[in-house]
């Protein structure tokens, strides 16, 4: 089923439909980042060199406040 917006890098896009994850404020937050990836690969960032430190940076922040961003 297509939704309304279906942009790269959408969460929608990332997580399994019908699936019930048993943290599924981890499971949003990852998909939040690979979707966040995406969006960054699509204008032709480097992955190690650009968006690992990105993904690295907002990952540690969270499991520093111990809460999502």
């Amino acid at each position: 089923m297509a939704r309304a917006v279906d942009l790269p890098g959408a969460a929608h896009l990332v997580l399994a439909e019908g699936v019930v994850h048993l943290d599924p404020a981890s499971a949003v937050f990852e998909a939040m980042l690979e979707g966040w990836a995406t969006q960054q690969r699509a204008r032709f960032l480097k992955g190690v060199s650009t968006i690992k430190p990105r993904l690295d940076l907002v990952r540690r922040f969270a499991e520093h406040t111990n809460q999502y961003p």
